[in-house]
């Protein structure tokens, strides 16, 4: 799905719990708005004609009453097979006038759907030019199978804005590592950034499990106890955050070369205990700052 550098990131997003990724690019020069999406082929049918189907369909049904001038066809291409297309304008939403057009390409197999959508608000006929211009340039590998690289750095990228849509990713990530010492480093860093994801979306449970499975693996990883503390403290169990805060202090040395434990009286998980005098005197003790 190729983007040139007159186009701006917009927004990247993920819905249907991991499984439908948006891209979404504004072209500086047109004004043409262009999203790029993946997401699986629940059709029945492994083409284009079937993933159209089950993204317009219920456009059409949405809008119903401002949408006018409806096409649908299919367009052979030389490098893609063929390019199911849709297009429709709106001349209002939402009581306000946009005259937006929209302008769809899909790809699909039996299993996943390709889907580039194109739109240009304040839309004339002039515009059609550009719009169908950036439509040609669509094109996707649906074959293609994501590597351990690509999970990580797009769970990177969502982390900072939408923790929760990264998790999926640094789950992939982590399942596709192979075993072994040489990977030791690896496991911890993609662990410890998937339970971050769990917890700070609030799936605590989830958060928990994946820490514990870790522990038994990794028994002297102090990240793993910390995070667990943090869990404890989010879930106002200051006896147990006690614990495996001690345990992750007992074993800082064992953290990865480089880093450090982050100091327990400025974590915004462990401050919801400060009103616990037996947990935060232990986290005072432990502060760089006491020393």
């Amino acid at each position: 799905m190729p983007h040139d550098l007159s186009e701006s990131l917009q927004l990247l997003a993920v819905y249907d719990n991991g499984h439908r990724p948006v891209a979404q690019f504004t072209d500086k020069k047109s004004g043409v708005e262009i999203s790029y999406i993946l997401f699986p082929n629940f059709s029945g049918k492994p083409n284009g004609d079937g993933c159209r189907e089950d993204v317009i369909e219920p456009l059409l049904n949405r809008f119903k009453g401002s949408i006018s001038n409806v096409k649908r066809s299919s367009e052979s291409s030389s490098e893609n097979g063929t390019v199911s297309t849709a297009s429709y304008f709106i001349a209002y939403m939402e009581g306000a006038k946009v005259d937006q057009q929209s302008v769809f390409g899909f790809l699909g197999d039996a299993k996943v759907c390709a889907e580039a959508h194109l739109s240009k608000s304040g839309y004339k006929p002039a515009d059609e030019v550009a719009l169908q211009a950036r439509l040609s340039m669509f094109q996707a590998e649906l074959s293609y199978t994501p590597t351990l690289k690509d999970y990580f750095m797009l769970a990177t990228m969502l982390f900072k804005n939408s923790p929760g849509s990264a998790a999926p990713y640094y789950k992939s990530a982590l399942a596709l590592l192979p075993a072994g010492e040489n990977t030791l480093r690896p496991r911890r860093i993609l662990t410890d950034q998937l339970a971050m994801s769990l917890g700070m979306s609030g799936k605590l449970p989830e958060s928990r499990a994946v820490l514990e499975a870790a522990i038994v693996s990794d028994p002297n990883y102090p990240l793993n106890y910390y995070n667990l503390a943090c869990a404890d403290a989010e879930q106002g169990d200051a006896a147990q955050a006690k614990v495996h805060l001690q345990q992750a202090f007992d074993r800082k040395e064992n953290v990865i070369q480089g880093e450090s434990l982050p100091d327990p009286t400025k974590d915004e998980s462990l401050l919801k205990l400060k009103g616990n005098a037996s947990f935060w005197a232990l986290a005072k003790s432990l502060s760089p700052e006491s020393r």
